[in-house]
């Protein structure tokens, strides 16, 4: 990760127009060639949220923009990490 905006070194980023400057991005991880989960935390209308969203290479402008994610309340944080690291722990079931 970079120092400064604790985004893993090597990360290819580029701003899309539309995201606000009180955005703050946490992590990329790389999906495939052409698109990265991106974590962020930012605010809206008075909410704290952490944002989780595929972004893509746009081929006509070359620049990265959003895709489908979803947002949460940083306030559910603790309970949906909990749920995640318990799929950690269990492994993964067939079902």
């Amino acid at each position: 990760m970079t120092a400064n905006s604790r985004v893993p070194a090597g990360a290819a980023i580029r701003h899309f127009k539309g995201t606000s400057s009180g955005d703050e991005i946490i992590a990329e991880i790389p999906k495939n060639s052409r698109e990265v989960y991106r974590i962020m935390r930012r605010t809206f209308k008075g909410y704290k949220l952490v944002d989780v969203r595929v972004w893509f290479d746009d081929a006509d402008t070359g620049e990265l923009r959003p895709g489908k994610g979803v947002s949460l309340k940083l306030e559910i944080l603790p309970e949906i990490v909990d749920a995640l690291a318990g799929l950690i722990a269990g492994g993964a079931r067939d079902e």
